[in-house]
This record gives structure tokens, C-alpha cells and sequence, in this order.
């Protein structure tokens, strides 16, 4: 007994196909039954398809068995799923005899001078069942009796192991959103935790910066005391970074309740680094700012732009992690009237083509487990499109990514038609 399983079939050569209906359920009695022997094992069939294993073993297992029965027949299988976008054919074949070049769902036997084609249950969208005959015209009558118990078996497991993947996906589909709520959850309660921390350095920081500053102003007092009153002036201004950081991080985490206004954008990508600073230096990143001198401020709600870039740096510095690169920054005004472009470029591994298509999808990642969500850039699409702008992205795989986005402008520019007649 030989078998073949060919996937994605595509030519159709042109062969004498047998009346279809003559395999088709007859009603009980116009055919002889099988003998004893061959109804226990198709009972016994019946019992062992795993329908838990996948349609494909489904069928896999009940050719073995119905060829086993049968060795005079060609036997053929083509399950169609649409849900995958997906063809699969499988056959068993008599020793010795050969299927022909070129399958599709309606002639899996070209070699052959007759096929039969029986379609399955309309659940099953369009998936078929084939019997080839290599010399008679048509199955013996005691054949057709064995595959009318026998093609209603493989119906009804197919049905069954659909609903079963189906539900797997599912389930698993539940588990990873379960698992992502979760997340969320841990993330929100670190927030909290953050931002309770630091309202507590607060009070010691800004101490740190009024006594730094009341020492300067003695020591400037001291015709010898020059450096210290530079060390001072350290003290203090590295205080108020510290300062300034907290500050802006709690008004980053704190819930968004602002209408949209003027935005000054470089200030937003400066904000956005220092939220940064820790990954790019930990990946090596250089950052290179390509900015135009004069641009408008553009309509939006600082925090959630904030909130875009650092998605996007955070992105970048992953995608060069281990091996450096730089991440270069550029804006401009848009082509486009009354609209702000940024594109933020990296040197990274780049993304597949397949998955470029796919990287604004919630949940999509293709970072290790632990290292990403999947949430990142859906979120930076969601905000970016609820700000009247738009983003996309090209990338290269080893070559690196570009995100280009447009805002629209705060304030737009007079027209310069004349006023209308009174």
C-alpha cells in the first residue's frame, strides 16, 4: 500500500470524472450490508479517530484503516479550511499504481481513468471525499456498502475535531488575555508604588536644592572658596534633575484628564529620552537629533504623546540591544498642509516582512517572554490615530526599522484668500 499527501494544490488537468451521486447515503436496505468482520472494525474505527490529535490525523488515520479494508481503491481526502486559508489532500493508493501530476479538490487521481467525488457535510466548507478506480467504471456494490458506513464516521470526526480546535484556541485565547490583565494589574500597582516613593523624595530633594543653593551663595562670598562654590552649584542642579524627573514622572503615570492643546513637540521627545536614558545606555544607543529649528506645536495632550515616544525609544533599543546602534530622531513640516512629521529610525535587527503587516495588532510580539507585551506600538497606533494623525512603519530585516508619524499643528496658519464681499 503506498500513500502521498501533497498540500496547496493548484493545477487541474483535464480527466473523465464518474457520476458523483452513485457513493452518495442510500436508504437502508437498497445495499447489502458489510460482513460482520468489517463492521467490527469500522465500530472499532469509529472509536479510535482522535479528534483531540487535529483533523489532519483525523484523516490520516482513518485512510489507514478504510484502505486496509479496501486495497483494490485509489482513496483520497481533501479537507479544505477556510478559517487558516488552508488545503490539505491525502490518499492511499493500491501497490503499484501512480496518482498523476497535478491535484485539486476535484480530481485528486488524474492518472486514473475514473474517480468518483463525493462532497462531505456542508459544515465542512467545501472539503471532499475521493474514490479512483484504476479499470471499472464504478465501486462494487459490496465496496459502496463499506464506505457508507465508513465516509459518515469520518464526517462526524471532523466536525468533532474542529469544535475541539476551535475551542482550544479559545481557551488559549482567554488564558493569554487573562494573563495580559493580570500584567496590567502588576504594572498599575508598581505605578502606584512608584509614585508613592516618590512624593516621599520630594520633601528631601527640595531641601537638598535650597541648602545647596543657601552654600553657594556663601561661599561666593569667600574671595578663596571657587571650587567649592562650583561643587555647590553641582549639588544643586543635580538635585534639580532629580527633582524635575520625579516630578514629570508622576504627571506621565498620573490618569490623563486634559483636553487636547498646544504641545510643544521637542519638549515631548526630550521628556520621552530622559524616561529612556537607563535602556539606551544599558543597549549602547547613541541618539542623534535631527530637528528643524522652527516648528509649530502641535494639537495634542502632552502625556500621551510622552507616552508614544517612549514606546517607540523603548522599541528602538530592544531592537539594537547587544549590539549598539543609533537612534536618530527627525522633524519636520509635513507635505501634508497643517501637519508635523517625526520619524524615529534605529539600527536594529529589523522586522519581518510577514510580521510588518502585523506590529500595530494588541498582543502581537515577537520579543521573548518576559521582555514584551505585545501592547506597545497598539498603543502608540491607538493614540496617535485618536490625535488626528497617523503612523507607520517600513523595516528591513538587519538593516534596522522607521516609524514616520504626523500630527496635526496647534495653530493653523491664516488663509490667505481675501475676505469675502459684504
Amino acid at each position: 500500500m503506498s500513500t502521498g499527501k501533497e498540500q496547496h494544490p493548484t493545477e487541474r488537468p483535464s480527466a473523465d470524472v464518474s457520476d458523483t451521486r452513485e457513493l452518495g447515503p442510500v436508504p437502508s436496505g437498497l445495499r447489502p450490508p458489510p460482513d460482520p468482520a468489517t463492521l467490527e472494525r469500522l465500530l472499532t474505527l469509529a472509536n479510535d479517530l482522535p479528534i483531540d490529535e487535529g483533523s489532519d490525523a483525523v484523516v490520516r488515520l482513518w485512510l489507514d484503516r478504510v484502505a486496509e479494508l479496501l486495497p483494490e481503491l485509489a482513496l483520497g481526502v481533501c479537507i479544505v479550511d477556510s478559517s487558516r486559508g488552508e488545503q490539505l489532500v491525502d490518499m492511499r493508493l493500491p501497490d503499484g499504481v501512480e496518482p498523476g501530476a497535478g491535484h485539486d479538490p476535484s480530481r485528486v487521481f488524474p492518472g486514473l481513468a475514473h474517480e468518483h467525488v463525493v462532497r462531505l457535510a456542508e459544515s465542512l466548507t467545501g472539503s471532499t471525499f475521493h474514490v479512483g478506480t484504476p479499470t471499472a467504471p464504478a465501486p462494487a456494490p459490496g465496496v459502496l456498502a463499506v464506505l457508507d458506513r465508513a465516509v459518515p464516521l469520518l464526517e462526524h470526526a471532523l466536525r468533532r475535531a474542529r469544535a475541539l480546535e476551535r475551542k482550544g484556541q479559545s481557551v488559549a485565547a482567554l488564558e493569554h488575555l487573562q494573563a495580559q490583565i493580570i500584567q496590567t494589574e502588576k504594572l498599575a500597582s508598581l505605578g502606584q508604588i512608584v509614585a508613592g516613593v516618590v512624593h516621599e523624595l520630594n520633601n528631601p530633594l527640595t531641601s537638598i536644592v535650597a541648602y545647596a543653593d543657601y552654600l553657594k551663595r556663601r561661599l561666593e562670598s569667600r574671595d578663596d572658596s571657587t571650587d567649592d562654590v562650583e561643587r555647590a552649584r553641582r549639588i544643586g542642579e543635580a538635585a534639580q534633575r532629580i527633582l524635575r524627573f520625579s516630578r514629570d514622572l508622576v504627571a506621565y503615570a498620573r490618569p490623563s484628564s486634559d483636553v487636547p492643546g498646544p504641545v510643544m513637540l521637542h519638549e515631548v521627545i526630550d521628556k520621552a529620552l530622559v524616561f529612556c536614558e537607563h535602556e539606551l545606555e544599558k543597549s549602547g544607543v547613541q541618539v542623534e537629533r535631527r530637528w528643524q529649528a522652527e516648528i509649530p506645536m502641535v494639537l495634542g495632550i502632552s502625556g500621551q504623546l510622552t507616552q508614544v515616544f517612549v514606546n517607540l525609544f523603548t522599541n528602538a533599543s530592544h531592537a539594537m540591544s547587544g549590539s549598539g546602534g543609533t537612534l536618530t530622531v527627525t522633524t519636520c513640516i509635513s507635505p501634508t498642509p497643517e501637519r508635523v512629521t517625526v520619524t524615529v529610525d534605529d539600527d536594529g535587527s529589523g522586522i519581518e516582512p510577514d510580521h510588518v503587516r502585523r506590529v500595530f495588532e494588541p498582543f502581537f510580539t515577537t520579543k521573548t517572554e518576559g521582555r514584551g507585551t505585545g501592547l506597545g506600538l497598539s498603543i502608540v497606533h491607538d493614540i496617535v490615530t485618536a490625535h488626528g494623525g497617523s503612523v507607520s512603519v517600513t523595516s528591513s530585516v538587519g538593516e534596522g526599522t522607521t516609524f514616520t508619524l504626523e500630527l496635526p499643528v496647534a495653530i493653523r496658519r491664516s488663509s490667505t484668500r481675501p475676505p469675502p464681499a459684504e
